[in-house]
């Protein structure tokens, strides 16, 4: 079992500073409202820093805007504070094996804004509607865009985990994403599920 270290801080300077001091974390849960420096800022920053630390926004913020900025600084997850105490622990396990989490409570919110038309003007401008997805690649792509993390598409699928990460691989070459957020969004807007 891997030792547990916990670091608590007051404001979002101060676990920008336990970074910049060379401490790695794991995960940081992150709230947004903190005195010195908000979450959003020390996300940003400690993204810049670490990019391999995961950040979950834990917050009684639901509004459009935070849930955004906490996204755009490189939040892997967004939790509201009434999260149930074991559900928060398989969030941070599935941010740790390298999915990313929104709570159910704001996803139909992101989804309405990715079926806007701004974004499907920006999908248009891409020119690149024929991604060649194998049919087990739009299996999982469909997994994915409902939220289910790399092992519970594995359990689904009856296939390893190693197995769906390759697809997974394959799918973010085909569709020219970064991560799974954007595939999913992607496949949302292009009815690839």
């Amino acid at each position: 079992m891997k030792n547990v270290e916990i670091f608590e801080s007051d404001n979002g300077l101060a676990a920008v500073n336990f970074i910049k001091n060379g401490n790695k974390p794991d995960v940081i849960l992150m709230d947004i409202s903190m005195p010195v420096m908000n979450g959003i800022d020390a996300a940003k920053q400690i993204k810049i820093m670490a990019p391999d630390i995961k950040v979950i926004m834990l917050t009684s913020f639901s509004e459009e805007k935070q849930v955004m900025e906490s996204f755009s600084a490189g939040a892997n997850a967004y939790c509201l504070k009434n999260i149930k105490p074991q559900e928060l622990v398989n969030v941070i396990n599935s941010v740790l094996a390298g999915a990313m989490w929104i709570d159910p409570a704001i996803a139909q919110y992101i989804l309405q804004l990715f079926q806007s038309d701004t974004v499907k003007n920006v999908l248009k401008e891409q020119n690149n509607n024929d991604f060649d997805l194998t049919a087990r690649e739009k299996d999982i792509l469909k997994l994915v865009a409902s939220g289910k993390s790399n092992k519970e598409i594995a359990d689904e699928l009856v296939l390893s985990i190693h197995t769906v990460k390759n697809h997974l691989k394959n799918i973010l070459q085909k569709l020219c994403v970064e991560d799974r957020t954007q595939a999913a969004i992607l496949a949302i807007k292009e009815n690839l599920v």
